[in-house]
């Protein structure tokens, strides 16, 4: 087969590939489709009764903005990171900080409830319901973006798990946060939240196998 066949027989066999639209909108997709998934949530496990008077405590407001923020710029952070050349710097500082943040935040309540009610009460209180409920309210999300994070190019594979892990636990630990009360949560919130994004870091190598990602890369 001489050079002119060689390339008639290459280019007859190329399918269209669209580029991946841009983080940031692919993102507000994930975001928008989680935000729906956890109103139905919240309103199959109903709101907290004393939700009313909580959005009006600015500290609880703070708390839940963090949160929210660290899901959404998490999910940025990873999109992007599956898009060969973006820089990720600036992108990895945004949902660090917001993690930072939201764990300072719930520190500090901790270290409230502590002196109020003893430590011993703290660390030996037990909140399954509460990482029961966090587990269902980021399923969903979770698979979705792991399905987004499929059709692109997972060169860091850990990572870019582990922060799409962390996105959909940011969101499910808000949607808990509106349905039911909680207390003592350093341990039940924060420490599920980020049990979920180190297990999916963990797994990234095999949920985010390159071959596989290569073959499906289109738009979404």
């Amino acid at each position: 087969m001489d050079t002119e066949q060689l390339i008639h027989a290459l280019a007859s066999d190329v399918e269209p590939v669209r580029p991946l639209r841009r983080p940031t909108l692919r993102a507000t997709r994930w975001v928008a489709g989680a935000a729906v998934y956890l109103a139905v949530l919240i309103a199959v496990m109903s709101p907290r009764d004393d939700l009313g008077a909580r959005v009006q405590d600015t500290w609880f407001l703070i708390e839940q903005g963090a949160a929210l923020l660290m899901g959404v710029t998490a999910a940025v952070a990873a999109l992007a990171s599956v898009v060969p050349g973006r820089r990720l710097r600036v992108l990895l500082l945004l949902p660090l900080a917001s993690l930072t943040v939201w764990l300072g935040l719930i520190g500090v309540r901790a270290l409230q409830d502590a002196q109020t009610v003893g430590l011993s009460a703290v660390m030996l209180q037990t909140n399954w319901r509460c990482v029961a409920s966090i587990l269902v309210g980021a399923a969903l999300p979770a698979v979705a973006m792991a399905h987004m994070l499929r059709r692109g190019a997972p060169l860091t594979p850990r990572l870019t798990a582990g922060l799409g892990g962390l996105a959909a636990a940011g969101f499910g630990n808000f949607a808990v946060c509106l349905s039911h009360p909680h207390g003592y949560d350093l341990i039940w919130h924060a420490g599920t939240v980020l049990l979920l994004a180190m297990m999916a870091a963990g797994v990234g190598s095999y949920l985010l196998r390159w071959p596989q990602s290569a073959r499906q890369a289109q738009s979404i």
